[in-house]
C-alpha cells in the first residue's frame, strides 16, 4: 500500500492558521463536505480536537467516527485515511515534536494506535490552548508548551489510575461524557446496579475528583466550545450546558478557567 508521509506541520485540507513553537505546532485545518483524504501518516504524533463537523477515519485499528469535541490521538507513523460524508469539519491539531520531548525524558502519550481520549481535564487544557492560539503574543509559546506538557502529564496519570478501573466505573464515566444531566447518583446506581456510596468512593479514587467536579469540567469544556464557535448569549449557553443560571455559570467558569466567559470569547475571536 502506497502511503503519503506528511512532514511536521503539514495536513491535508485548508490550513486556516498555524502557530509553531520550538516543540509544539498548532494548526487549524478545514475540510469540505465529501472530502476524501488518501492513505497517509504523520511524521510526529498529534492530538486532533474536532472543533466542529464530523469525519470518519480508517486505520489498522478499525473505523472511528469522530464528532464535535472529540479528542483523537494519532501516533507518528500510523497509516490512516479520512472521509467527510456528512458535514464539513474543522480540526484543531496539536503536534508534538519528538526531539523536543527528549529534553523532558518523556514520550508523547503511551499509545500505539489511533485512539479517542475521554478526559474532562484534557478538554479544558485544549480550550486554554485555543485561547493562546487565537490571541498569540510574546508569551504564548511558553503557555502553549506548558499546556502541552500538562496534557501529557494528565493523560499519563489518568492512564495509570484507570488501569485497574472496573467495567462498571468506566460505564459511569461514559454516561457522564454522553449526558451530563444523567449525573444523579440514583440514575447512575440504577444503570450500573452499584450502590451510590460505592460509586462516589470509587469514582474519586480512580479519577482524582468527585462526580460533581468532573461534570463541571465537562460543562465548562462544552461552554468554551459554544463561546468560541457560536454567537449564543451567556444565558443561553448556561442553559445549554445545564447550569442553574447565568450567574452560577459565570462563577464556575471563572473559577475553572481563570477568566470570565466574555474574556474567553474575546480571546478566541
Amino acid at each position: 500500500m502506497n502511503s503519503n508521509i506528511l512532514q511536521q506541520g503539514h495536513y491535508y485540507g485548508t490550513i486556516e492558521k498555524k502557530v509553531q513553537t520550538k516543540g509544539v505546532i498548532l494548526t487549524l485545518s478545514n475540510y469540505p463536505l465529501h472530502a476524501q483524504l488518501p492513505d497517509h501518516f504523520h511524521e510526529n504524533s498529534y492530538l486532533c480536537y474536532v472543533q466542529h463537523g464530523s469525519y470518519q477515519e480508517q486505520s489498522v485499528s478499525g473505523k472511528l467516527v469522530c464528532e464535535p469535541e472529540d479528542i483523537v490521538f494519532h501516533p507518528a507513523g500510523i497509516v490512516h485515511r479520512n472521509t467527510f460524508p456528512h458535514a464539513p469539519a474543522a480540526c484543531f491539531n496539536i503536534e508534538i515534536d519528538a526531539g523536543w520531548l527528549r529534553n523532558f525524558d518523556t514520550a508523547p502519550f503511551a499509545l500505539t494506535r489511533i485512539s479517542k481520549l475521554k478526559s474532562a481535564a484534557l478538554k479544558l487544557l485544549i480550550a486554554k490552548m485555543q485561547g493562546e492560539f487565537r490571541q498569540y503574543n510574546h508569551w504564548s509559546h511558553l503557555m502553549i508548551e506548558g499546556l502541552t506538557l500538562e496534557c501529557m502529564a494528565i493523560f499519563q496519570r489518568e492512564k495509570a489510575a484507570h488501569s485497574g478501573v472496573p467495567q462498571w466505573l468506566q460505564q459511569v464515566r461514559e454516561i457522564l461524557h454522553d449526558d451530563t444531566q444523567a449525573a444523579s447518583l440514583s440514575q447512575l446506581a440504577a444503570i450500573t446496579q452499584i450502590s451510590p456510596y460505592h460509586i462516589v468512593r470509587e469514582f474519586k479514587k480512580a479519577y482524582g475528583m468527585n462526580i460533581g467536579e468532573y461534570v463541571n469540567q465537562l460543562k465548562i469544556a462544552r461552554a468554551c466550545a459554544l463561546l468560541k464557535d457560536t454567537d449564543l448569549n451567556l444565558a443561553q449557553i448556561a442553559l445549554d450546558c445545564d447550569f442553574s443560571d447565568q450567574s452560577h455559570f459565570g462563577r464556575i467558569f471563572k473559577r475553572t478557567m481563570g477568566f470570565t466567559p466574555l474574556q474567553y470569547r474575546k480571546a478566541t475571536e
